[in-house]
């Protein structure tokens, strides 16, 4: 099966001249479809253009989709405010209910909330929704392995996922004083909010821009890159906060300096800059770099300890993940019905899901050591052999992994793909978020009626 990474990975070209409000045509929606602007580009169009029409039904997907994990969401956070517990929403989700027009613009993910985090305060939250028949990671019971985050949730209709922060950003570059003194300022001048007769937490207007707009993305695990939805919400924030005047770039600039990151803030506009947009990360990384360096973090530093962090804690599950890449390529070369190789591989009896460390070793030791051992892959792709290794690695380890099988179409051109969930759905550390909004699913091993997981068998649309 062909490597699908260069029919669905958006041209960055083609998002800039979107994102500037440049022209588009038909060839350009595949590229808007995978970055997720669907909605985002269609509400920004005229309205006799002829993409609009194309672009409709992703946009109302994303409103559907935003309806469903609302309604699950505002069970959970009701149940929260009952016992005093008060959560802050802030980016993709909180940016889509209260940021945008309509909820058909702003795509997103995990939905992110800042709680107190001290144990005690988590443990509640996690029993409460426990209760409710949310289902967590596990890693609530475990403050010793918390990073910046403190759980993961997810919701009875498997809508939602939440990533339930202690910290606004991790505290890879900026150092854990720095990173937990900046989560407290946010909170310190964070507003409650009336959200049709529910009472949550929103960042001030100045910190949603500087704090939970440039510092989460400039500080976090993306720094070096932004993400389209980074450019659009500069804008809209700025315009629905009347930011946009000198006065309101002084106040933004004041609370930049205010929060270490005068620099970062200054780099982060000039980027999304909307007549010159900038998304690829050999422009964008040098100059956050840069930026960083001058606020007082050492990014270059701190990413080479990072590595070698990384590298150790790998390390252990290089020797099995490597007898499990080399099983996943006997399976390749000798081709025939994906299911029966599976079938091998998938152990009786009940499963559990694994903690997010071992699921992460696991998972990230399949993708590198295909990518270093699988031959042709230019021309073979690594799809399969690495969907095949995951999925015998994770099934190994007793965690309820589903493989996935899918095909796109692009022009007259069909184009297959092969990548592995679980019976919660998406796996973040797997790294491939939009897959289901790229490809038609054509079967899942084991089947919905097994394991839950929708399955949207049928023709390639």
């Amino acid at each position: 099966m062909p490597d699908p990474a260069a029919g669905v990975r958006p041209d960055l070209r083609v998002l800039e001249r979107a994102l500037r409000g440049g022209p588009l045509g038909s060839p350009d929606l595949p590229h808007l479809r995978a970055a997720g602007l669907e909605g985002a580009v269609r509400a920004r169009l005229p309205a006799d253009h002829p993409l609009r029409a194309d672009l409709r039904a992703g946009a109302l997907a994303l409103g559907a989709r935003h309806a469903l994990i609302r309604s699950e969401l505002r069970d959970l956070l009701s149940a929260w405010a009952a016992e005093g517990i008060g959560a802050l929403l802030f980016k993709g989700f909180a940016l889509s209910e209260f940021g945008y027009a309509t909820r058909t613009e702003r795509f997103y993910g995990d939905v992110d909330l800042l709680l107190p985090g001290d144990p005690a305060t988590v443990s509640r939250a996690a029993h409460l929704a426990l209760a409710r028949g949310w289902r967590s990671d596990g890693q609530h019971a475990h403050p010793d392995r918390w990073t910046h985050e403190t759980m993961h949730l997810f919701s009875p209709g498997g809508h939602a996922r939440l990533d339930v922060h202690r910290w606004l950003v991790p505290d890879w570059y900026a150092g854990r004083r720095r990173t937990v003194t900046v989560t407290r300022q946010v909170w310190a001048a964070a507003r409650p909010h009336d959200w049709d007769g529910l009472r949550v937490w929103r960042p001030d207007p100045l910190d949603e821009l500087v704090a939970a707009l440039a510092i989460s993305r400039s500080w976090g695990g993306d720094t070096g890159g932004l993400k389209p939805a980074d450019l659009l919400d500069l804008r809209q924030l700025r315009d629905r906060y009347a930011l946009n005047t000198p006065d309101g770039a002084a106040q933004l600039a004041a609370r930049a300096a205010d929060l270490g990151a005068a620099h970062t803030w200054a780099a982060f506009e000039q980027l999304c800059d909307p007549t010159q947009p900038t998304l690829d990360p050999a422009r964008t990384g040098p100059v956050l770099a840069r930026a960083l360096r001058r606020d007082g973090l050492r990014p270059a530093l701190r990413r080479h300890w990072l590595r070698a962090q990384r590298a150790a804690f790998l390390l252990p599950g290089v020797p099995q993940a490597t007898a499990d890449v080399l099983s996943a390529m006997h399976a390749v070369r000798r081709g025939g019905d994906p299911r029966a190789h599976l079938n091998r591989w998938t152990p009786p009896g009940p499963t559990r899901t694994l903690d997010p460390a071992r699921l992460d070793r696991a998972v990230t030791n399949a993708r590198l050591l295909t990518r270093a051992l699988h031959p042709r892959q230019k021309s073979a792709g690594v799809c399969v052999p690495r969907a095949y290794a995951t999925y015998r690695a994770l099934r190994r380890l007793g965690h309820p992994a589903v493989f996935v099988s899918g095909a796109a179409r692009h022009g007259t051109q069909i184009t297959g793909h092969a990548w592995v969930e679980d019976t919660r759905g998406i796996l973040e550390i797997y790294g491939e978020d939009h897959n289901r909004r790229a490809f038609r699913v054509l079967f899942t091993y084991p089947p919905e009626s097994d394991t839950g997981t929708p399955d949207q068998p049928g023709s390639v649309p």
